[in-house]
């Protein structure tokens, strides 16, 4: 038996927004194996979300649309090789994966096992998995004894993650990557506040990053004002930078993030998403 209180509860919450976005008058994706990770206490807890800060769950939606076309861009642009690092009930292996796109991913025991036997009442086997905290583990090695070729170019997909990380433990990681990847670009989302010293222009942000955390039942102690951090301090260079909410035109919902008070607008700008690239 899998013991469903070992994986982070925001795994189910993330499933339970993406499953209602059909729901939406205007998707901005579909993932029809969303509603299999989502239950009740989670929906519940996307109900929080948008009680406390309706926009949490607007970006989270944004979030997605942006990794989805991550995902897409790399495979036209030739990726054969895709990684799903932390990627809880990331269902894009099954969605975008072909005989020429290979998945990979890479996540904690309980989640990749509980995922596992989901799939299979599902009719659907999960993609080569390394079982294990990423932080801790040889990630290139342990994706290599499954097929996986640290030499090939590679997508990345490191969404939702950033923000729990231990701080110190982030550059290390990466720096590890490279040492053993010649040719990849990972992308992630982050905020772009220093989280660990909690240091907002204002109360009323730290009140809703804060209510943000209690719905989510996690805390946030990681976060990157300065992105020059990552150049300094590893091989990789950022290869594309900006905000979830600077997306809402390009994604047809302009009016939605405009109709927002000007204050949580400016707290948008603080969730943004990074790539970057090692070639």
């Amino acid at each position: 038996m899998i013991d469903i209180n070992e994986i982070g509860a925001t795994a189910f919450v993330i499933a339970s927004i993406r499953a209602l976005e059909d729901e939406k008058p205007e998707p901005l994706f579909s993932d029809p194996y969303a509603e299999w990770f989502s239950n009740e206490r989670a929906q519940g807890a996307a109900r929080q979300l948008d009680a406390v800060f309706p926009p949490s769950t607007t970006m989270v939606r944004f979030r997605t649309r942006y990794f989805n076309r991550f995902v897409e861009r790399g495979i036209a642009a030739g990726a054969r090789q895709i990684v799903l690092l932390g990627g809880g009930f990331d269902m894009r292996a099954h969605r975008y994966g072909s005989p020429d796109v290979a998945f990979f991913e890479v996540d904690q025991k309980a989640v990749l096992e509980f995922k596992r036997v989901v799939l299979e009442r599902g009719g659907l086997v999960q993609p080569p998995s390394l079982l294990a905290n990423y932080l801790d583990a040889d990630v290139p090695g342990g994706l290599a004894e499954l097929g996986f070729d640290p030499a090939a170019p590679t997508l990345i997909v490191w969404e939702g993650n950033t923000m729990y990380l231990p701080p110190e433990s982030i550059m290390p990681f990466l720096n590890r990557l490279a040492d053993a990847m010649s040719s990849f670009r990972i992308a992630f989302d982050y905020f772009a506040v220093d989280m660990q010293n909690r240091e907002f222009e204002t109360d009323a942000d730290l009140e809703r990053l804060e209510g943000v955390e209690r719905a989510m039942g996690a805390s946030f102690p990681t976060g990157f004002a300065d992105l020059s951090v990552f150049e300094e301090e590893t091989p990789l260079t950022v290869a594309e930078n900006g905000s979830f909410a600077g997306l809402a035109d390009e994604f047809g919902q302009g009016e939605v993030v405009a109709a927002y008070p000007e204050d949580w607008r400016e707290t948008l700008k603080l969730y943004r998403y990074c790539v970057l690239e090692r070639t």
